[in-house]
């Protein structure tokens, strides 16, 4: 018997355990954070993790993990311009101000002619002061969660996959041919 008709034959039967979710992804793992923290500014992302003050304001950078700092050069005391990452984290500011909440972040920035970086994280809204007047659940700041990785663009994986085919064409045209089934001259 199946499904809901073998608990009603067979008392003894059992469902299967429920499996723990944990979740690999960086933003993921902040959300859970952040929501289990009281929705407060998170630890333990420190390297990739980017805290804008006055977000709907000024919106300069009050705290910038190292590899932030070192991939995309931005420091704390800048106000987010508008080219690269910056403009990108001033965009998504703008999107926490029409919806105060948890918002997903996703950007690709060009580096140079042949390839680009892929960002992806989560701009989560932090309040310092207690709620309870309207207007209270302004944020004062917005801490960005991001990983990236650096990509070929589209033409430089073309060349790449062209270089390759001509690459591999030559190596069989001067490869000898050996059948597997040869008897080995060694013996």
């Amino acid at each position: 018997m199946r499904g809901a008709m073998a608990m009603v034959a067979d008392p003894a039967f059992d469902l299967p355990p429920h499996f723990a979710v944990v979740e690999r992804r960086m933003a993921g793992q902040a959300l859970d954070r952040w929501q289990a923290r009281g929705r407060g500014l998170i630890t333990g992302f420190e390297a990739n993790s980017l805290v804008i003050a006055d977000p709907f304001g000024a919106a300069t950078i009050d705290s910038v993990g190292d590899a932030i700092a070192g991939t995309f050069g931005l420091a704390a005391g800048l106000a987010l311009g508008t080219t690269g990452l910056a403009a990108e984290l001033r965009a998504a500011c703008g999107l926490m101000a029409i919806d105060i909440a948890p918002q997903p972040f996703e950007a690709t920035l060009e580096i140079d002619p042949d390839g680009c970086i892929v960002l992806r994280g989560i701009a989560l809204p932090i309040c310092d002061h207690v709620a309870g007047a309207i207007g209270d659940n302004i944020p004062d700041f917005v801490q960005f969660v991001v990983n990236w990785r650096e990509v070929l663009n589209r033409s430089a994986s073309a060349r790449l996959r062209r270089e390759l085919v001509t690459a591999l064409r030559i190596v069989r045209a001067v490869s000898p041919k050996i059948d597997p089934f040869a008897p080995d001259p060694r013996e």
